[in-house]
């Protein structure tokens, strides 16, 4: 657990900032109508932001950052 710890703070908290970012699944959740079309793009864009941050994963898994 302590290892994998970077790695869930992270994905913690790009999960806050895409979420406040995009507050499409908030704006579902209390029943507001929202366009999908505009959705798109910005879904595209969120995977696009991930690639960078699951490579990084990928060369923390190799190399660990030292604490």
């Amino acid at each position: 657990m302590k290892r994998n710890l970077p790695f869930i703070m992270l994905f913690v908290a790009m999960w806050f900032f895409v979420a406040g970012l995009y507050p499409f699944p908030y704006l579902i959740a209390v029943g507001k109508q929202v366009d999908f079309t505009i959705m798109q793009p910005v879904l595209i864009a969120t995977g696009a932001m991930m690639i960078p941050f699951i490579f990084m994963m990928y060369a923390w898994r190799k190399h660990p950052p030292r604490p």
